[in-house]
């Protein structure tokens, strides 16, 4: 018995390719691991969330595989130089995910939306090297209670602060008689 994947019909090279790629990348991210090994159900959720999110972009299996991978590196507390090695494969994830979900499975990816998404990614990838020094150097024993609260403030601020200053702003409609 012969296992076939299938993938949408029309799908070109390159589509084929990227979706490889999407599914190769948060397994590699969990690869990374090793030699110490993830408990089987993760390795079993990683790789069928993101067969699925390799198949269908805009799923939100992609979310959960990158969770999954997210979430053993953090449990596990490894602070060594693969830390920011799967930050980057796990965007570089979301940036093909986002790619390929611009459209149907036929449609190619134009060059234009690749390098702007591109640009995206790299803009995305300056605090990485920033934030894995400043972690090398912190000790959370010695740091005070404070800290870690302060720090979550800040982050949620930020956060509100960008999605608001990322909002369209909507200016006055054709028969509106407002100014």
């Amino acid at each position: 018995m012969s296992a076939r994947l299938r993938l949408p019909p029309g799908l070109d090279t390159a589509g084929t390719v990227l979706r490889v790629v999407l599914f190769l990348l948060p397994c590699a991210s969990l690869a990374l691991a090793l030699p110490t090994r993830p408990h089987v159900l993760v390795v079993t959720a990683v790789v069928l969330c993101a067969a699925l999110w390799a198949r269908r972009p805009d799923h939100a299996a992609g979310g959960i595989a990158l969770a999954f991978v997210v979430v053993w590196w953090t449990v596990h507390g490894v602070m060594d130089w693969r830390v920011p090695v799967v930050g980057v494969l796990l965007l570089v994830a979301h940036v093909v995910a986002t790619l390929l979900s611009y459209g149907p499975a036929t449609l190619p990816v134009e060059p234009a939306l690749a390098r702007l998404w591109a640009g995206r990614g790299l803009l995305a990838l300056v605090p990485v090297p920033i934030a894995w020094f400043a972690l090398q150097g912190l000790d959370a024993d010695l740091a005070p209670p404070w800290l870690w609260l302060s720090a979550g403030l800040v982050l949620v601020a930020l956060t509100l602060v960008t999605l608001r200053s990322t909002q369209p702003v909507e200016g006055p409609r054709d028969g509106d008689p407002r100014p």
